[in-house]
């Protein structure tokens, strides 16, 4: 199996390395969705997130990404509970954070806390663009 979380699914668990680790113990490939490249390898490097590989979430990258892993399944795990535009319609199946981790026993966050996680490392990027 091809994992692919959207970043904001994966910034919503408790413990990000440990849901990852966790996800490799049943997926050849582990990686992450993220309009924000940057972001995304902060909160890798900041959680230790090993990740395979990073796309847009557009539907020509997942379908490059989908023949570039020869896997029998490729799921993305995201944040709604509906499967997203951009996700090709063969070859990709969609999985919502929620169902994901009540399967998996994923600890999840307080919403809350994630959104005053996002504004501070929004800030901490403006605020380094600045020196």
């Amino acid at each position: 199996m091809t994992l692919a979380f959207e970043l904001a699914a994966l910034r919503q668990t408790r413990e990000p390395q440990a849901v990852v680790v966790d996800a490799r113990r049943w997926a050849q490939n582990v990686g992450l969705i993220s309009t924000d490249f940057g972001a995304a390898h902060a909160f890798s490097a900041k959680y230790l997130v090993r990740r395979d590989f990073q796309v847009m979430p557009t539907a020509s990258d997942l379908r490059h990404l989908g023949s570039q892993y020869d896997t029998e399944r490729h799921v993305l795990i995201g944040t709604t509970s509906n499967r997203p535009e951009y996700l090709p319609p063969q070859h990709w199946e969609y999985l919502s954070l929620a169902d994901a981790a009540t399967a998996a026993g994923w600890s999840l966050e307080n919403p809350e806390t994630t959104l005053r996680e996002q504004w501070t490392a929004r800030l901490y990027r403006v605020l380094r663009r600045r020196e």
